[in-house]
Parts: C-alpha cells; sequence; structure tokens
C-alpha cells in the first residue's frame, strides 16, 4: 500500500514553494521551488504519484478557486485552506515561501487545518455578480459624501434630509460662478448618475437569477423571512453557498462571525464582543435586515404574499422568527442593552431560523 504524501502548497503568480510530508514520518521528503506553469507543476505532481498517492493544499487568496480545479483536473485531491485558521506559533518570527509551505504540509498531515468548501463555477460566477453590486453600492456611497463634502466646503447646506427627490432637485440647481468648481460639481454629478445607473442594472440580472429554476426554491424561503428581499436573499445563497453543510445552527453562526468572543482563564471568564471572523457581507447584511423587526410584528400584505409561496413549516418558521425577534429586541432595549448590541443579538437568533428553514428543504441550495 502507498503512502500518502502531504504536499503544502505557498501560491504567488510567478512561483510555488512546495514542501512534501510523507506519512508517519517526521522529516519532509523535499521542499522546492517551481515555475507557475501548469505543465511544470503538473509533470512534478505525475513524478510523486507514481510512488504515493498525493494530497495537496494551498491557502485561499487572490488567486481563487482556479488552481484547484486545475489539480482536480488532473486527477489529484487539491484542498483549499482558510488562511485565518492556519496554526501559528506566537514565538515564530521567521516567515518565508518555504517556511509557509512546510507549515501547511505538517499541518496538513496532522489534520489541524481548517478546510474551504468551494462553490463551483457556475455558484462563483453568480457570487462575482452579488459581490459587483456590493462594489458599485459602495462607490454610490463614497461618491455622494464626495458631493455633501465638496458643498460643505463651499457654504452650500441643505437642511433636510439627504439624498431625497427635493435633495436632488436642489443638487440640479446648484450654479458656482467658478468654472473649476461647477465642472467639479458636474463631474461628481454625472459619476454619481452613471453609477447609480449601473446598480440597478446588476440589480435587475440579479432579480432575473432569483426567478431561474436553480435559485427560485431557496429565494422564496428566505423571502418568507421578514426584512430578507430577493436581492439579499441572492447575497446570503451565493456566499454561503450550502446551508447543509453546516451541521447545526451554531456552526452557521460562527462562520459568520455572529458568536461572541471570549477570554477566560482559571475561575475568570470574560466575554467579548463578536469575532467578526466570518464572512463581512453576509453579516453586514443580516445586521441591515433585523432592523425590521424593532417594529410591531404584524404580518403586512408582502410578508403574506412571501408566506403564500412557501410550505406550512416554512411559513410557521418564519412567523415564529418574527414573533421571537421582536420580543427579543424589545427585551434587550429594556435590558438596557445599547441598540447596536441589541440588533446583532437579534441577527445572530435570526441565523438559527434560516439554518432551520433552509436545511427542511431538499432543495435548500442550489446544485
Amino acid at each position: 500500500m502507498r503512502k500518502i504524501a502531504y504536499i503544502g502548497v505557498d501560491y504567488h503568480i510567478n512561483s510555488l514553494s512546495i514542501a512534501v510530508m510523507l506519512e508517519g514520518e517526521k522529516d519532509f521528503l523535499e521542499n522546492v521551488s517551481l515555475r507557475n506553469e501548469y505543465k511544470v507543476i503538473r509533470k512534478y505532481l505525475q513524478k510523486l504519484d507514481k510512488e504515493y498517492d498525493l494530497r495537496v493544499c494551498y491557502e485561499a487568496s487572490c488567486s481563487g478557486y482556479v488552481f484547484q480545479r486545475k489539480v482536480n483536473s488532473w486527477g489529484f485531491h487539491c484542498d483549499v485552506i482558510a488562511p485565518s485558521l492556519v496554526p501559528n506559533k506566537p514565538g515564530d518570527r521567521r516567515k518565508n515561501d518555504f517556511r509557509d509551505a512546510k507549515k501547511l504540509a505538517r499541518n496538513y498531515c496532522n489534520g489541524d487545518l481548517t478546510i474551504v468548501s468551494p462553490p463551483n463555477e457556475e455558484q462563483e460566477s453568480v457570487r462575482s455578480l452579488s459581490r459587483c453590486r456590493l462594489a458599485l453600492k459602495d462607490g454610490v456611497k463614497r461618491t455622494k459624501n464626495q458631493i455633501n463634502s465638496f458643498l460643505l466646503a463651499h457654504d452650500e447646506r441643505w437642511m433636510r434630509s439627504n439624498w431625497t427627490h427635493a435633495h436632488r432637485s436642489w443638487l440640479s440647481k446648484i450654479k458656482f460662478s467658478n468654472p473649476h468648481l461647477q465642472t467639479v460639481m458636474d463631474e461628481n454629478m454625472g459619476l454619481l448618475e452613471y453609477l447609480e445607473s449601473r446598480v440597478k442594472h446588476v440589480e435587475q440580472q440579479i432579480q432575473d437569477l432569483a426567478c431561474s429554476e436553480v435559485y427560485a426554491p431557496s429565494v422564496r424561503k428566505l423571502c418568507a423571512l421578514r426584512g430578507i428581499g430577493p436581492l439579499s436573499a441572492m447575497l446570503l445563497i451565493t456566499e454561503i453557498t450550502d446551508f447543509r453543510r453546516f451541521a447545526s445552527p451554531k456552526a452557521l453562526m460562527a462562520f459568520l462571525g455572529l458568536i461572541p468572543s471570549e477570554d477566560s482563564s482559571g475561575d475568570k471568564t470574560k466575554g467579548k464582543s463578536i469575532t467578526k471572523a466570518g464572512n463581512p457581507r453576509c453579516r453586514t447584511q443580516l445586521v441591515e435586515s433585523v432592523q425590521h423587526y424593532s417594529r410591531r410584528a404584524v404580518i403586512g400584505p408582502s410578508m403574506k404574499k412571501n408566506l403564500a409561496q412557501v410550505d406550512a413549516h416554512s411559513a410557521n418558521i418564519a412567523v415564529k422568527c418574527m414573533n421571537r425577534l421582536h420580543k427579543r429586541y424589545w427585551a434587550l432595549i429594556m435590558k438596557g442593552k445599547i441598540r447596536q448590541v441589541a440588533m446583532t443579538a437579534v441577527a445572530r437568533e435570526l441565523v438559527g431560523f434560516i439554518w432551520a428553514m433552509m436545511n427542511t428543504d431538499p432543495v435548500a441550495s442550489p446544485a
């Protein structure tokens, strides 16, 4: 029976640093550097494959999952590792490519690494579209702030709510006597108009995908929950990819970074803020979604329409979620918790209801 060779790869655009450790051995078999060319890498792996069963791993980075898919297409096993969860020695101050590769190979051999669940190419493409929308919305926000700062610096003030129809009408009537200032204003307003048009275009594409055969069952279920619409549902689906890979609600909460951190020793127990170790996009969206639960727990026309599109069990979960989270929010507020803390706690409980709903459906996530 052939031994297993655990291969740690420190991936770079131009080169790969590779460390190989055999099963049951203490020393490394070899530590080499290769050009990042598929022909060279495949030839090297085929040479090792003549004697050993290969297990390849590398850290998730800007390279994405392309390298993993390529290695898998050659017939070799490859895992993507969560870089933030790689064990580190506090006293180790030396870092280079070869040491990083050795650390990956050793921890991989010992089973101490956390493996990322990669999306398929279709899921990744839709996720990229969803992230493109968020990037464009960030651009809109930055441009609005630039316009507000520019006007304030030139003593043009609007004393009511910003970016309403009345505010935009006021902006269109502003004229500067200096032609350079007018150019700045026109360019910023033109940029804002362009970015907003791009946001609408991307959102329409996401809406169309939400109605497709692949995503519609999951989107309908998530939309039954108060505070979640098609766009936010698609964000959760594309970022989490498969809700069934989490064995419990707490595992999903941890993935999203919504569980409290802790710093305890001996008899001293000290709770801290949430870990924020998970997916920031989902976490931000969930905290925004739970703003709705501060309002009275009433099934409005929109929610009634959404509940009619799901099965009775899912509808029951959605109604229970609305009543529970509304009471939970106000109970925390009455205890003296600030609004941000209360909203974060409610978002954590919302994740539990999402997990319960999505794990009752055999088509809870797109294949």
